[in-house]
């Protein structure tokens, strides 16, 4: 279960993570991309969802199990399982613990593209890895410094910044395990909905799939 997160919007967060969970797919077969902040489809040019997704999964009254969450996905490319966000909030606690039980016993790979949302501390501790994405910025180091330590840093490298992937890593005292380039044609790929046909030139070599 690899987890990706931000502090600040705008980081990068969505096409990491669904850049991880093509190449997975691609590599495994088969893998589920779970999109908690909604924003996935657009990235991976696939039409716009509805119907129940994620978050009516973790609705504290629901009872639905493994099968049933699957069973929401929407295919996007080579394999990739998509299983969108749903409705905007889940009412009451939701129910991570047992979201936590179900991804970790699939039987393929599983990304989380958590985006910016708030998750309990056990969804980053079971994790296989716990990433964050970040641009070198010093309002999002700042936000980092006091946030949950991930296991390694996912740094989106742009241009004329005075912040390099060093200064990263000694700042927050963590491994900078992938430089992934501010790249127009990847924004590109992204606008035009291509981001999916386009990833093997664009990004794979940089991805932390290791």
């Amino acid at each position: 279960m690899h987890l990706f997160y931000s502090h600040k919007g705008g980081s990068g967060t969505t096409v990491t993570a669904a850049a991880t969970a093509l190449a997975l797919a691609r590599a495994s077969g088969r893998a589920v991309l779970i999109d908690l902040c909604g924003d996935a489809p657009a990235a991976l040019g696939m039409a716009e969802p509805s119907g129940p997704g994620i978050n009516e999964w973790l609705d504290p009254d629901s009872t639905a199990d493994g099968e049933s969450l699957l069973l929401l996905g929407s295919p996007a490319d080579n394999g990739l399982v998509v299983i969108h966000q749903g409705c905007d909030r889940v009412n009451g606690n939701p129910r991570w613990s047992d979201l936590t039980d179900v991804l970790l016993s699939l039987p393929m790979p599983v990304v989380i593209d958590a985006g910016t949302r708030p998750l309990p501390p056990e969804m980053y501790e079971r994790s296989q890895r716990s990433l964050l994405v970040t641009r070198p910025c010093y309002m999002s180091l700042r936000r980092a410094i006091n946030g949950q330590r991930p296991d390694g840093i996912v740094l989106i490298e742009e241009p004329d910044r005075a912040l390099t992937s060093k200064d990263i890593a000694s700042v927050l005292s963590l491994p900078v395990v992938a430089n992934i380039p501010f790249e127009s044609a990847i924004s590109r790929a992204v606008d035009a909905g291509l981001l999916a046909s386009r990833l093997p030139q664009l990004l794979q070599r940089h991805l932390p799939l290791d």
